[in-house]
């Protein structure tokens, strides 16, 4: 089953509970007796002591269904803060690794605008460098025209005839001395400009190497810091989907734990009408009952309803096995098999005899001497309201009815209404 259909199940439980109230007060405003603590003289005068005694029972019966529904909201209650307590320690990890998330999306951010930055620092010194290289190249295209024009006139008219055409016509030896020189600072000049020009064409190589190399190698940082930033927000989007999950999920459960908490603010309300109305039919019963001699007590009074079987639980304060919570158990349990016989614990009347919440299939019989005992949680119930019942008679089977963790059947000895240890009795 469900959360949902479980709450929904459960929401419909205080709406019986109230029922069974509403129907209480009819009857016993039918009967005489007020909601309240006050109680009818017509009541007290001309109600049966066996009346009294059954009704008695059905109210017990109701308090101890509400207690039951007290206790399983009260078990939800601790699951919802349990679930509550996950969901706020699985928040704040969320939080504390978006946090971090964040820290190392700024990180790579200042990452991402220094490459940004270093990109068009570079932009810029690519400018420059073209510029120089166009420089370059402009400077190499003169300088190799100049050297192609120089080699063309080296062609025809080589420098070899031109010398000696002037050393034939060359009237001295100190004219020819100079004319000499001025071949020779012709000749050198071309041979500089080849050089010249080798040494641009190299340098604008050069420079456009290193263009190219520091642009790709920004753009490999630029692309890989922005493939990085896209994993970290990618990681960032994932985690705020879980996170609004999860904050979805405490916003459900501090919704239920609200609902669980006024349901479980309800029940308390219903059993503290359904105890005073018990309380005042238990006064009514011990003034009733006021000129009677009290009954023997001691052990031997009543026999073992399950001869024979074990004491599984005995009677006190102790944790329920249902609910986990920890609450008086009003009699014992004996452990038995179900369909195991279920006998009378003494000579009596049957003065209740039906399912009684958590009890589930109960019979109560009214030993006299301000005496009763209670069998719970039967299969099947073999005696009916009113009948006299004797010591070891069969009135039902073993069985796990109500709330139980497995068969047995819960068996109370009540002196005036009020629970006491069955041990002193038996």
């Amino acid at each position: 089953m469900t959360e949902p259909q479980r709450l929904a199940r459960r929401r419909g439980r205080p709406r019986a509970a109230a029922a069974i109230a509403l129907c209480l007060g009819v009857l016993l405003g039918a009967l005489g007796i007020p909601a309240g603590p006050g109680l009818s003289p017509a009541l007290a005068a001309g109600s049966s002591r066996q009346q009294q005694a059954q009704q008695q029972a059905q109210l017990k019966a109701q308090i101890n269904a509400l207690r039951d529904e007290e206790d399983a909201a009260a078990a939800q209650e601790v699951d919802l803060l349990g679930k509550l307590d996950a969901s706020k320690t699985r928040r704040a990890q969320l939080d504390s690794q978006v946090g971090q998330l964040d820290q190392r999306i700024r990180s790579v951010q200042g990452g991402l605008n220094a490459a940004e930055a270093r990109l068009e620092q570079l932009a810029g010194e690519l400018v420059n460098a073209e510029a120089q290289l166009s420089a370059a190249k402009a400077e190499l295209s003169a300088a190799k025209t100049q050297l192609h024009e120089r080699a063309v006139e080296a062609y025809v008219n080589p420098a070899g005839v031109q010398m000696v055409d002037v050393i034939l016509r060359t009237g001295s030896m100190r004219d020819l001395s100079a004319k000499v020189s001025y071949l020779e600072s012709i000749v050198g000049a071309q041979t500089r400009a080849v050089h010249h020009f080798d040494a641009l064409r190299q340098s604008a190589q050069d420079l456009a190497g290193r263009v190219d190399a520091t642009r790709d190698q920004a753009r490999q940082q630029r692309d890989a810091v922005a493939s990085q930033r896209a994993a970290l927000d990618a990681a960032r989007q994932a985690q705020d989907v879980v996170r609004q999950q999860v904050i979805g999920e405490q916003t459900t459960q501090e919704g239920l734990l609200a609902e669980v908490r006024q349901r479980k603010a309800d029940f308390e309300g219903q059993i503290a009408a359904l105890q005073q109305q018990s309380d005042s039919i238990s006064a009514l019963l011990r003034g009733v009952q006021a000129g009677q001699t009290p009954g023997v007590s001691g052990h031997g009074v009543f026999g073992v309803p399950v001869p024979g079987a074990p004491i599984t639980s005995g009677f006190g304060p102790r944790v329920h096995p249902v609910f986990g919570t920890v609450r008086m158990h009003t009699g014992i349990d004996f452990g038995a098999s179900e369909g195991t016989p279920i006998q009378a614990a003494g000579n009596g009347t049957v003065v209740a005899a039906q399912p009684m919440g958590g009890y589930g299939n109960a019979t109560i019989i009214d030993h006299g001497g301000s005496l009763a005992t209670l069998y719970g949680h039967q299969q099947a119930i073999l005696v009916t309201v009113g009948q006299h019942v004797t010591r070891g008679q069969v009135i039902g089977f073993v069985g796990c009815t109500g709330y139980c963790t497995g068969p047995h059947v819960h068996f109370e000895v009540r002196v005036n209404g009020t629970p006491v240890d069955p041990m002193g009795y038996l």
